[in-house]
């Protein structure tokens, strides 16, 4: 049926008022305005001839749909109803209370207009109807919601009740086919017969699976001619948990999901892998779709409710919304676009409603105002997301917790107590220790033999050529910053000689990299105790209390502390070391604190001559340098030594009995989610700009949808928001997620714009079809798996690709689905049927990327995060970054990180065929499926099995052996040997590089 038009032009007052109306906006909620019965006509004249030409002649122009000073707009009675800044504009009844009238007369207000008041007849005019009761027939058609009429917008066909349509006649098929072959008919068109059964199973293997079907599941296949057979195969593929790999991904496109976050400098998610292994299990559970929807927007809400065993998995869900993209530098002072970016992808994923064009205004086609998504701003800004870090501030926080308080308090309860006793000694031992540091006494006396200062990025020798020595006394070698934090890590080689005696050297690098950890003081290499000793010099004496083996999780680095800084430590590790700088291999480094100095002393244990030697070398350019001081400390200090190595021995021990015990102690694990903050309502964004801070717009759900506020003001409103997102009321969850299964098992949806239900999306081809398909959604409770098996096993879905001349002439582009359409492989699906093809596939599930420890994060605008990281597992698994595509997936059109993406699209660009030529992850994958077939008697046959899931033709064996035979003649490039390995090769790189793979009927 032909659609009446929304208005009409004419000259007639209402009918003038009703056409205004569509060109200005109404920032409003539901009211009475909404609803509102005709109005007498006696009022509705008077307001037409005398109100409504004043007001579009004096103050539309300041207060309309292209400016609202003070908030106020006059283009509509809720205009003036809502007010502006300062209230409603208008007391119907009572001149001397409204804002409008006195605003006239300057009453307390500023004078309006501005420039040239009011005649007296025209404020008489304005006064005698606002005490008449301010009638205003802009309270029909007029009214709008965003860019809608009221209307309009409640008669859109995705905003009507989902209805369950009377099923039309069909000849043995499905439902689907009923309503798909009704509208063929009266067309004249046919539909195409089945497909083959090899097409047919590689059509729904890939699409349930993601993969091919291997040989010997398409020769059982083809082999069993019993009764559903098919039905059969469909249910084994939707067991497997290549499924939920599949149909993850899917989703996982829809919500914009990454392990970056997408800032300035990338900063990588190490848990981010979590949502993204959740998303692939709830598929493969079947979970309930609007649970699925409920626990990514609420899952900590839920998840104390139980069952425990779902409490770490709820919390995990919610990394949908942590998961939204960082911006700029700060991220925290662009909050406002993360949550933008958080309620867009909702609107979208969810709704299929563009929600997040209302930032700025209300929406200019949809029913959403800007206060509608204030409304839902409020509940996202009430809601804590995790924090991935950022060039300022480097390392994650706020990550949430996969155990609730009391149940690791219950669980750790042994370790803690162990834990709490350790302390308590730690703490008595650290009293005897600062005891025999008071020994030294303050300020020690020293004797100076050399000083210098070692400029940035520079360094200076240590040269002494001879130096007297008495047992017991210590020389102390002192690094001291320079006012800006000196050099954070200095390179030191120190080596001192007996001259004369027995000739005996001491290397502190040497002795260091032996064991720097086993105690303070060290050891030399021959075994002498204490030797070596590592001090923080800030305040007198006092040896350094922490050892720490594979600093940073950096293996080979180990070290003494005091807390961050002061600290000795080594490179043990043969190579380079990359962590806050780059370290040499086998070195020792010492890095003093902000406020005070780190010293290392040689004990001596000889009475005669010292050579000195060694260097210090800034290794951390970018301050102001460093000072050295090498004294000579007193013998007489030599007992208070001992007594405080003794009590510094025995609070290593407890200290590394801590370090034991806490090693074995359960780790907490975290996921990157969400939990409550504080709950506020927001206030609008003028314009978008969180400077400008507007009206306070309660939190609550779409006008459109109901416009329900937010019951437990003290909670963000994010339960509430799940339940109203996955209600059976709402008229768009269930109709855009079975018109998503649609699209990826038909290659696009009955709905084009799957993304897109508002008015700039395509209304669906087939109505009833989608409203059927939606209400048997809900009545099967949401089971996303039974939606799969009503398509694939409809005769529509099992139709043949072929192109007939007749049907082509009447639908050339398969509008109503009398054939199947051909696609091309996704990238993922390109890249697994590679490795699968090849044997060289990983099937097991992917978990955390090997991201480099958080402690050595410095992440920059200039040196943004960028690592990719290859694996043999599925395509889900891999690494995703926001600001660098992975390489495969960024040349064969796979999903864009940083939005939603609700269907590929598909690329043909030469160098896409540059990567079958050369890229080595293709010649590898095609050097190992040769290395399969060559190795059998049936080779050939192997690889067209492998590739295609049949046997060559005669035509094509010949043309393989052929090939194969002059490859090995006429390669000139390689050994002998090695030729008959380099044509097999050859040949798998030209079947695996053909449209018979890429394409899928």
């Amino acid at each position: 049926m032909r659609q009446a038009p929304l208005v009409t032009t004419s000259t007639h007052p209402m009918r003038f008022a009703i056409l205004l109306g569509l060109f200005v906006t109404l920032i409003a909620g539901p009211s009475a305005a909404l609803i509102a019965g005709p109005t007498e006509a006696s009022g509705d004249e008077f307001f037409e001839k005398s109100i409504r030409p004043l007001l579009v002649k004096r103050c539309i122009e300041c207060h309309g749909p292209n400016a609202q000073q003070g908030g106020l707009r006059l283009d509509s009675r809720s205009g003036w109803v809502s007010g502006g800044k300062r209230g409603a504009a208008i007391q119907p009844g009572d001149s001397g209370k409204s804002l409008l009238i006195r605003a006239l007369h300057g009453d307390g207000v500023p004078r309006m207009p501005p420039a040239g008041a009011l005649g007296d007849r025209e404020v008489a005019t304005l006064t005698r109807w606002v005490r008449q009761g301010a009638r205003d027939p802009r309270t029909t058609a007029s009214e709008r919601i965003g860019g809608l009429t009221v209307e309009a917008a409640r008669s859109w066909w995705s905003l009507q009740p989902v209805r369950r349509p009377v099923l039309p006649a069909n000849r043995g098929g499905t439902p689907i086919d009923g309503f798909l072959e009704a509208r063929l008919a009266a067309k004249g068109i046919r539909p195409n017969p089945a497909a083959d059964r090899r097409t047919l199973l590689r059509r729904v293997t890939y699409d349930l699976s993601g993969l091919p079907p291997t040989p010997e599941e398409t020769d059982a296949f083809l082999a069993d001619g019993a009764p559903g057979a098919y039905e059969r195969v469909v249910d084994r593929l939707l067991a497997s948990p290549r499924y939920g790999e599949r149909w993850g991904r899917h989703w996982l496109d829809l919500v914009r999901y990454a392990d970056t976050a997408g800032e300035n400098s990338d900063h990588p998610l190490p848990h981010a892998w979590r949502y993204r292994n959740w998303v692939i299990d709830a598929f493969n559970a079947n979970k309930p779709y609007n649970e699925f929807l409920r626990e990514q927007i609420a899952g900590d809400l839920i998840a104390p409710k139980g069952p425990m065993d779902q409490y770490g998995p709820r919390i995990v869900a919610t990394g949908f919304l942590a998961l939204a993209r960082r911006f700029g530098h700060e991220i925290d002072k662009d909050l406002h676009l993360t949550h933008e970016d958080g309620i867009d992808t909702l609107g979208k994923a969810f709704l299929g409603l563009t929600v997040g064009c209302a930032r700025c205004h209300d929406h200019k086609y949809d029913p959403i105002t800007a206060k509608d998504y204030y409304g839902l701003y409020g509940i996202f800004a009430s809601t804590k997301l995790s924090f991935p870090g950022c060039e300022p501030e480097q390392q994650p926080r706020d990550l949430v917790p996969l155990i609730p308080d009391a149940e690791w308090d219950r669980r750790t309860q042994p370790q803690r107590q162990a834990l709490a006793l350790l302390d308590a000694r730690l703490a008595q031992q650290a009293g005897t220790t600062d005891k025999a540091r008071q020994t030294f006494g303050s300020p020690l006396t020293r004797s100076p033999l050399a000083t210098e200062v070692v400029p940035d990025a520079g360094e200076r020798p240590i040269a002494l050529s001879e130096v007297e020595v008495r047992a017991g006394e210590l020389l102390l070698l002192s690094i001291l910053p320079q006012a800006n934090h000196g050099a954070d890590t200095t390179q030191l080689e120190l080596e001192i000689d007996e001259i004369g005696g027995v000739g005996r050297r001491w290397n502190l690098t040497a002795d260091a990299l032996l064991n720097l950890t086993a105690s303070n003081p060290l050891p030399d290499g021959g075994k002498r105790e204490r030797a070596w000793w590592f001090f923080d010099g800030r305040q007198g004496l006092s040896l350094l209390p922490e050892p720490v083996r594979d600093q940073n999780g950096t293996a080979g680095l180990h070290s003494w502390r005091n807390g961050e800084t002061p600290m000795v430590f080594v490179n043990s590790n043969a190579q380079p070391v990359t962590v806050w700088t780059t370290l040499p291999p086998r070195s020792f480094f010492v890095h003093p604190g902000p406020e005070g100095p780190v010293a290392v002393g040689w004990a001596s244990p000889l009475t005669g001559r010292v050579r000195v030697r060694g260097r210090v070398r800034d290794a951390h350019p970018g301050g102001d340098g460093v000072a050295w001081r090498l004294d000579r400390l007193d013998a007489a200090l030599q007992p208070a030594l001992g007594v405080l190595a003794d009590a510094q021995a025995a609070r290593t021990s407890l200290t590394q009995e801590r370090s034991k015990l806490l090693a074995v102690m359960p780790q907490r694990e975290v996921a990157f989610a969400v939990s409550e903050r504080p709950a506020a309502d927001a206030r609008v964004h003028e314009r978008g700009d969180p400077q400008q801070l507007g009206e306070t717009v309660p939190r609550r759900w779409l006008t459109i949808l109901g416009g329900t506020p937010v019951r437990v003001r003290t909670s963000s409103g994010r339960l509430e928001l799940a339940d109203w997102v996955a209600s059976p009321k709402n008229p768009l969850t269930a109709r855009v997620m079975v018109n998503r299964l649609w699209l990826h098992h038909f290659g696009r949806g009955l709905v084009r714009t799957p993304n897109d239900f508002g008015t700039r999306g395509d209304r669906p081809t087939h109505p009833e079809l989608l409203d059927w398909l939606a209400s048997e959604f809900m009545e099967s409770g949401w089971d996303v798996k039974r939606m799969h098996r009503l398509i694939v096993l409809s005769r529509a879905y099992r139709q043949s690709s072929a192109a007939t001349g007749a049907s082509v002439m009447r639908d050339p582009t398969n509008a109503l689905y009398w054939r199947f359409d051909r696609r091309r492989l996704t990238a993922e699906e390109l890249r697994d049927s590679l490795i699968f093809t090849s044997g060289e596939l990983d099937p097991t599930p992917g978990g955390p990327h090997p991201f480099p420890p958080e402690a050595t994060w410095r992440f920059s605008q200039h040196e943004p995060f960028s690592a990719v990281y290859e694996t043999n597992r599925r395509s889900v698994y891999l690494v995703q970054l926001r600001n660098r595509r992975h390489p495969f997936l960024g040349l064969f059109d796979g999903a864009d990180p940083n939005a939603s993406t609700p269907q590929r699209q598909t690329t043909t660009v030469p160098t896409q065929a540059l990567y079958f030529m050369n890229d080595p992850f293709f010649h590898a994958q095609s050097a190992a499926l040769a290395r399969r077939a060559k190795g059998e008697p049936d080779g050939i046959d192997r690889l067209y099995r492998s590739a295609f899931q049949r046997t060559p033709s005669a035509e094509e064996r010949a043309f393989a052996t052929q090939f194969v035979a002059r490859y090995e003649r006429d390669s000139q490039e390689v050994t002998v040997a090695e030729r008959p390995e380099q044509a097999w090769a050859a040949l798998a790189r030209i079947l695996l590089a053909t449209n018979e793979l890429l394409y899928l009927d």
